[in-house]
Order: structure tokens, then sequence, then C-alpha cells
């Protein structure tokens, strides 16, 4: 036989790694493990930035309103006989009755109305039948949620509310009106003897 006819068996070549990954320009997608475990610690983190500012916030708070407080609700000359002034920091109203009305003198009304806590404003406008005087009289504190009528000095007169506007402790000093919002009495029919005079 001659050398030419016979094969030599070839040596084995060493094998192949292949590298299997994503195809170029796929986005990797994330298992449900990974996902899940981003939303638990997510969801726990976000609750520790919530109770953290929480805290925060109650030992730091941001502005502490006046109410229940004392409040400087202006001087005597600016309101003369006759006005309402609502005052917004203080809830209240800022009334200077005159002797028509019980005063002369100042009161001061919780804006709330004692029915449902209404904010119960002055209609200027509104005219209903005085049950004192039996006639048609303009000018009424009136809730626009259940019609509960009042009084220039807050003393109801038709309505669900079950007794007069609540009034706040009120006193002059030096010529300023200064009223205690945290010193509430109920309301009642003699509201006006309540007038501090001026």
């Amino acid at each position: 036989m001659a050398a030419s006819d016979q094969s030599t068996p070839e040596a084995p070549s060493s094998p192949t790694v292949v590298t299997v990954g994503a195809p170029q320009g796929r986005a990797h997608r994330l298992s449900r493990r990974r996902v899940l475990t981003i939303g638990f610690w997510g969801g726990v983190f976000a609750t520790l930035i919530a109770a953290v500012g929480g805290l925060l916030d109650s030992v730091y708070p941001r502005k502490v309103a006046s109410f229940g407080g004392k409040v400087v609700a202006g001087k005597v000359e600016d309101f003369p006989a006759g006005t309402k002034v609502q005052n917004l920091e203080g809830r209240f109203w800022l009334v200077s009755l005159t002797e028509e009305q019980g005063g002369p003198g100042m009161l001061a009304l919780w804006q709330k109305c004692p029915h449902l806590g209404c904010t119960v404003p002055w209609r200027e406008d509104f005219v209903f039948k005085d049950p004192a005087i039996g006639q048609d009289t303009k000018g009424w504190f009136r809730c626009p949620c259940h019609g509960s009528t009042y009084t220039n000095a807050g003393v109801r007169v038709w309505g669900p509310a079950p007794r007069s506007m609540d009034t706040m402790a009120l006193t002059i000093e030096n010529g300023n009106i200064m009223v205690d919002t945290g010193a509430i009495t109920p309301g009642s029919q003699d509201n006006a003897s309540r007038v501090v005079k001026v």
C-alpha cells in the first residue's frame, strides 16, 4: 500500500467556547425576583423617609397658627360703631356694636357655626324679619350651609343651630384690641351683654 493512500488521523481540536448574551440592541430583561426586591426595598425606604419627615414636622413645626392664643386685632379707632371685620388669622368676627345693637362696644364672635362648624359670613345684603321688632331688617350673620341666622351680636334668631354664635374673650390694652382665641364661651341670648365698652 502506498504511503499516500494512508490517512493519518487528525488530532482533536480544542473545544470552542461560545458566550451567550443578549443580542445587540435589545434591552436586558429583569427577573421577577429582581423586580420584587427593588419594589420591597423602595417601599421600605419611602416609609422611612415619611416617618422621619413626620417626626421632623412635629419637632420643628413650620408655622404655628395664632388660633388658641392671643391675637392683636387692631386699634379701637379703626373700628367705628356698626363695623364688622373678619379676622382670618384668629378665625373670628370683630364686631363694633352700636347702642341699638347692644353696644356701644366690641365683641369677638367665633366664625364657626354652632350647628356643624361652617364658617358664618356677614351678609350686608340679606333681608330677614327681625323677631324682636317684627319688621324686615337688612344685614345678618347667615350660615351658608343650613341657613342659621344671627343678629349683629351673634344671637340666633332662626335655623338649626342649637345656640347663638360663640364669643371669644376680648380686652382693650392701650387702645389695642386683644382677642384670646383660646378662651371661647358658648353663645347665648345674652351675647350683647358680653360687649367690652370702648
